[in-house]
């Protein structure tokens, strides 16, 4: 009898002991349910991580792609279609839908990217998460970037008569298209441009030459040829022993077109495109003036000789960063020539002075581009642009007005690049 009481005595233990086991069955299912859950998660989360990746660069270069084409002329359906078709392009091998809007924004100055997609989940279903959502939103602006001071060196000698100087005014057209937006916001980078033309002399405008030689307007048709003495390689101020020496000193024979008048930095788009307008060709080949002039319109000593909004910022805004980030200031030297440099006055021979003139420009920070336009493989004139380029990426041998249009588009669009804005 004692022995049955003592067994009836454990049978409640006993089936505590089976209770409890049965707890921490439940337990251990309800961990491996979530155990599977973080892990197939992951692998979701991963998808839904590649699916934004995806779409996200996509994005990036159709926004780009797009606002590349209004930049260079293009209407807002040709951007936005060229949009559409980069993106159907980029994604067409991912496999998930998504819809995709392109629109222009409201200003004019930008293109907008909006992705939305749903990426379906494998092993979140188990918790009731049936899909993941992506959303992409990009934003292409053309007015971002650092300020920009571009100087155009521009061949209007004899030898670009014709078709040459039609095939170059086109070409500086687009250019001045691209690189000054019909309409910009407050806080868009400010792009000036500056003409430079030359053929065996430089006509200044009134002020200009004044400053410049240190003589009255009056007395001289208003071109000028290099300086003489320590700075003629230099952008020191014009000063006593410094100037610039007018046209009529070294050659009173010679004519001055008021059709190639230098032109100073200005974001004036109607402005520079009636001075490209009104070129007439003829004289010769002084590209060492040319030379020196693009960089005396880009230089912050010779600023005196402009209005307040036509002034070259200092040097030391190329290496000063935006508030925003970014660098503050580009200045750019664009020299373009269709032959050898032949006519000097004062000094070395025109090539001479002109690569002497280039490398002491480039010791400032401006970026330098040469054009060749048909110079028929003179390797005389190909090794002075080459030379006198920042770089051999900054070197165009444009042998035909396509190529040079091409060559003045690809700076344009160099100089004034696109940026994500968001």
């Amino acid at each position: 009898m004692q022995s049955f009481q003592r067994l009836h005595h454990l049978r409640p233990v006993t089936a505590f002991g089976q209770d409890e086991r049965g707890v921490v069955a439940m337990i251990f299912a309800i961990m491996v349910i979530v155990i599977a859950a973080a892990v197939g998660g992951a692998v979701d989360f991963a998808r839904q991580y590649h699916a934004n990746t995806v779409y996200r660069d996509a994005t990036d270069g159709a926004v780009l792609a797009g606002a590349r084409v209004k930049q260079t002329g293009g209407t807002d359906a040709e951007a936005i279609a060229m949009a559409q078709a980069f993106m159907t392009n980029a994604v067409s091998r991912f496999g998930i839908p998504a819809t995709v809007t392109f629109t222009v924004s409201p200003d004019g100055g930008a293109l907008v990217g909006n992705a939305t997609l749903a990426v379906p989940s494998t092993f979140l279903r188990v918790i009731g998460i049936d899909e993941l959502p992506v959303r992409v939103v990009n934003e292409a602006r053309f007015g971002l970037g650092p300020d920009v001071e571009l100087a155009l060196m521009l061949d209007v000698t004899g030898s670009m008569s014709g078709t040459k100087i039609t095939d170059l005014k086109v070409a500086v057209e687009e250019l001045i298209n691209v690189m000054i937006p019909n309409t910009t916001s407050p806080n868009d980078a400010v792009r000036r441009i500056a003409l430079a033309p030359f053929s065996s002399s430089v006509k200044l405008k009134n002020k200009q030459f004044e400053a410049a030689t240190g003589m009255q307007q009056s007395s001289y048709k208003g071109c000028v040829v290099e300086r003489a003495g320590p700075e003629n390689y230099t952008d020191a101020a014009p000063s006593a022993g410094n100037y610039v020496t007018p046209l009529e000193v070294v050659d009173d024979k010679r004519g001055c077109e008021d059709s190639r008048e230098v032109h100073p930095l200005t974001t004036k788009k109607s402005d520079l495109k009636k001075a490209v307008k009104d070129f007439e060709t003829g004289g010769g080949t002084a590209g060492h003036l040319g030379t020196a002039w693009a960089w005396y319109l880009l230089s912050p000593a010779w600023a005196g000789m402009f209005e307040t909004d036509e002034k070259p910022a200092p040097y030391s805004d190329l290496s000063a960063m935006k508030a925003g980030g970014g660098p503050k200031l580009r200045k750019i030297a664009v020299l373009m020539t269709d032959g050898e440099y032949n006519t000097a006055y004062l000094g070395d021979s025109s090539t001479t002075q002109a690569r002497a003139i280039c490398q002491n420009m480039k010791a400032t920070g401006i970026e330098v581009y040469t054009v060749g336009f048909e110079v028929g493989g003179s390797a005389t004139v190909i090794e002075t642009l080459k030379g006198c380029a920042t770089s051999e990426s900054h070197f165009y041998n444009a042998e035909s007005g396509g190529a040079l249009r091409a060559a003045f588009m690809d700076i344009a669009l160099k100089a004034s690049a696109l940026r994500i804005s968001r």
